[in-house]
């Protein structure tokens, strides 16, 4: 397939949606809340699994009903703790609801602990290789050059789970049939089809964007195994919210920008339905040749969208050549790439 460079529609797109104020089937959707920030960034409490005793009604063929619209909560943190914090600088925020009106977002269940997506290792630093790190001060150190520009810029799929992370278009939609779950994604028009039968991942030589999913049931939690990602392009990053802000170097970060993937890469995901209008979301991250140890993610993620929510058409598209030429001073527009 031939595809032109364009850039993404999330650097040119300001939506205004609709008010969370009722489910998508009628329901209401509790009361919005903020959790109260610890004292310091590296003195989180242990992260522990929400459960509770929401039992989900079932499909025709017996799995928890997660179906239907949804949109997503905003971070109230950072993706990561920075290694080297900046002075005199607040401790930010990921793509928070400034991405829209303040008062239109779904907001974090009452009593949720404020901090970094990244819960393991529990002071939110990602757990990077020297290499990874030295490979990361490169690419942000150099965004002005085409080559090192999020591959989400280009219009390249952002794998998983950086497309569950809140970014300008985060709408989902969970249609769930005998035997599968499939989640379409508003960003891009992406989409998962996870096959719920046991069946083994695809041949290691055989690699998607999105990855391979394979999921199963655990009581009333969905939890995936996702493998097999496209590994010949560097610039899909493992995660990523908001852009890297010009000036701060990698060491203070908090975005989690400028971090590939190798061919190891592999990432166990758990989708948990707190009530009837939320669901958590959890990802285990694993790279040898990038992380020094698995690590994982986890944040409230998806709040039922408001009756009459339709999800915009929303896709990169040819014409864009010319933001990436102010950008980063390339002009692309004669330029054409395989995309595998």
């Amino acid at each position: 397939m031939r595809t032109s460079i364009t850039i993404a529609g999330p650097l040119l797109v300001v939506l205004c949606l609709p008010g969370v104020g009722g489910a998508q089937d009628g329901r209401p959707v509790p009361p919005a809340g903020r959790g109260a920030a610890p004292a310091a960034p590296a003195n989180y409490p242990p992260y522990t699994r929400p459960a509770g005793t929401y039992v989900p009604p079932r499909t025709a063929d017996g799995q928890p009903d997660i179906s239907g619209l949804y949109l997503a909560i905003p971070l109230p943190r950072g993706i990561e703790t920075p290694l080297v914090p900046m002075p005199n600088r607040a401790l930010n925020r990921a793509n928070s609801e400034f991405s829209y009106s303040l008062n239109e977002r779904p907001k974090l269940p009452e009593g949720a602990i404020v901090r970094p997506v990244g819960v393991d290792p529990p002071d939110g630093r990602i757990p990077l290789t020297p290499e990874a790190l030295a490979r990361r001060k490169e690419i942000i150190a150099n965004q002005e050059k085409i080559e090192y520009l999020d591959g989400r810029v280009l219009c390249l799929a952002p794998g998983v789970p950086r497309s569950t992370i809140p970014a300008p278009v985060v709408g989902y939609q969970i249609f769930q049939k005998p035997g599968y779950v499939v989640i379409f994604y508003e960003q891009n028009h992406l989409h998962r089809t996870i096959p719920l039968d046991g069946r083994p991942p695809l041949d290691p030589n055989l690699r998607k964007a999105m990855g391979v999913s394979r999921g199963h049931w655990e009581g009333n939690v969905l939890v995936v195994e996702v493998t097999n990602f496209t590994n010949n392009l560097r610039n899909n990053w493992v995660i990523g919210a908001v852009s890297a802000t010009p000036g701060v170097p990698a060491e203070s970060l908090t975005t989690g920008h400028g971090i590939p993937h190798s061919d190891l890469y592999r990432v166990t995901e758990r989708y948990t339905p707190i009530d009837a209008n939320t669901i958590h979301y959890e990802a285990r991250i694993e790279d040898p040749k990038v992380f020094t140890q698995p690590w994982t993610i986890a944040y409230y993620a998806f709040a039922r969208a408001p009756k009459g929510y339709v999800p915009v058409e929303y896709a990169c598209f040819e014409g864009n050549d010319k933001n990436l030429l102010l950008m980063t001073n390339t002009d692309i527009s004669g330029i054409r790439v395989n995309v595998p």
